[in-house]
C-alpha cells in the first residue's frame, strides 16, 4: 500500500485511494478505477514481492466483471450491476415452511436488497421484525421474493463533474410498526445539473429511539442521512483530490430534501418544538446550516421523495424513475430560502 501510494480511506478501510486510483477490496477480491500508469507498477510491485494473485480483467463491452458475487456490466450509457447468483439460491416459501426457511431466504433477499435493489428495502426491512412467522408473513416475504427475481439489477450512468452535488432523500412513518415503533429511511444518490443521478446508499430500518410524535421521527431520519451522507461526501471529495485532506477544486455540494412542513419550518424558519429532546439535534442542523455545511435544505412534495419507499409498502413513482432512468427531480419545490454570504463570528 505504502509503495503504490494508497492511503485507507476513513470511510471503510477496504477503500484505498491515491491521485490516480482507487481500489476496493472484499476478501480475495478488488475492484480498481486506475490509471493506466497505477497499473503497471501494481503488476511491478506485485512481481517485486513474488506475490500470487489474480490475473487483472479489464471491464469491457464484451467482459463484464465478478466482484463480491456480482456481476459489472458495461452498457452503451453507463454501468449496471447484477446479482444473479444470489438471486437464483431465493425459493419461494411454501405452507409447510419453518422458521430457519423464512429466516433463511429473507436475509438472502435482504443481501440482494442492499446491493442492487433498493426497492424491496422497506418489505424485506419490515419482514425482519416478525419474530414468529405465519403463513401471511411467509406469502408477504414471498411476494416480495418474487419481485426481486424478476427484478434487474442498478445501473450507473456518466454525470457532469463539474456540477456534481449529494442529495439526501429522508422519509419515516409514524408508529407504522407492528410494536407501534417508527421505520425511517434514506435515499442518497449524487446528481448533476441535468438531473442524472446515480444511487450510492439507500437503508430502510426501524427507528430505535423512542418517538412520540411524527416531528420526532422525521427529526431523526434527518440526523442519520445527514451523517450518512456527510461522511459519503468527504470520503468523495478526499477521493477526487487524491488527498486524505480533500484539497482539490472540486468541493461537492449537499442538499437534504425533506416531505415535512413542520420539520422544515423548525429549520429554516426558526420554528420551535415543546420537546426538549429535539432541540438539541434541531439546533445542531441548524448551525450546520448556517455554516454551509450543508448547501440547502428543501422541502419537497411526497410523490417526488424516492425515500418515501424506504418506510411504506406501496408503489413509489421517483423511486422507480431513479431506479430505471436515473433521473431526479427538484424543479417542483414547496419551499425554499435565500441566503447572504456567511459572515464569520
Amino acid at each position: 500500500v505504502e509503495k503504490l501510494g494508497l492511503t485507507t480511506s476513513t470511510y471503510d478501510p477496504c477503500l484505498l485511494y491515491c491521485e490516480n486510483a482507487a481500489v476496493g477490496l472484499q476478501t480475495d477480491d478488488s475492484l480498481i478505477i486506475a490509471s493506466k500508469d497505477f497499473t503497471e507498477l501494481e503488476d511491478c510491485e506485485i512481481k517485486k514481492a513474488n506475490f500470487r494473485c489474480k490475473p487483472l480483467e479489464e471491464l469491457g463491452p464484451d467482459h463484464p466483471l465478478e466482484f463480491n458475487g456480482f456481476v459489472v456490466t458495461a452498457t452503451g450509457n453507463g454501468v449496471q450491476i447484477t446479482q444473479r447468483k444470489q438471486i437464483s439460491r431465493i425459493r419461494l416459501l411454501d405452507s409447510t415452511f419453518t422458521k430457519d426457511d423464512y429466516v433463511k431466504q429473507r436475509a438472502l433477499g435482504a443481501y440482494v436488497a442492499t446491493v442492487s435493489q433498493p426497492e424491496a428495502s422497506f418489505a424485506l426491512s419490515y419482514a425482519a421484525q416478525i419474530t414468529e412467522p405465519t403463513w401471511d408473513d411467509a406469502q408477504f416475504l414471498n411476494r416480495c421474493l418474487q419481485h426481486q427475481m424478476s427484478t434487474p439489477g442498478l445501473r450507473f450512468v456518466p454525470l457532469d463533474e463539474a456540477s456534481l452535488r449529494l442529495i439526501a432523500y429522508t422519509d419515516s412513518s409514524f408508529a407504522n410498526n407492528r410494536d407501534h415503533s417508527s421505520q425511517i429511511g434514506y435515499v442518497i444518490v449524487l446528481a448533476d445539473k441535468d438531473g442524472n443521478a446515480n444511487m450510492i446508499h439507500w437503508q430502510s430500518v426501524k427507528c430505535r429511539r423512542v418517538t412520540r410524535s411524527v416531528l420526532a421521527s422525521e427529526l431523526y431520519v434527518l440526523s442519520l442521512g445527514f451523517d450518512v451522507a456527510a461522511t459519503l461526501r468527504s470520503t468523495m471529495n478526499h477521493l477526487f483530490s487524491g488527498s486524505p485532506q480533500g484539497e482539490g477544486t472540486l468541493r461537492i455540494p449537499m442538499t437534504l430534501c425533506v416531505d415535512s412542513k413542520s420539520l422544515y419550518d423548525c429549520l429554516i424558519k426558526l420554528g420551535t418544538t415543546q420537546e426538549k429532546r429535539l432541540m438539541i439535534d434541531i439546533l445542531c442542523l441548524r448551525q450546520l446550516y448556517e455554516r454551509r455545511e450543508i448547501s440547502e435544505i428543501l422541502w419537497i412534495k411526497g410523490e417526488k421523495n424516492p425515500a418515501d419507499a424506504m418506510t411504506k409498502e406501496k408503489h413509489c413513482d421517483a423511486l422507480k424513475r431513479l431506479v430505471t432512468i436515473n433521473k431526479v427531480d427538484l424543479d417542483q419545490l414547496n419551499g425554499w430560502v435565500d441566503r447572504e454570504d456567511a459572515v464569520g463570528r
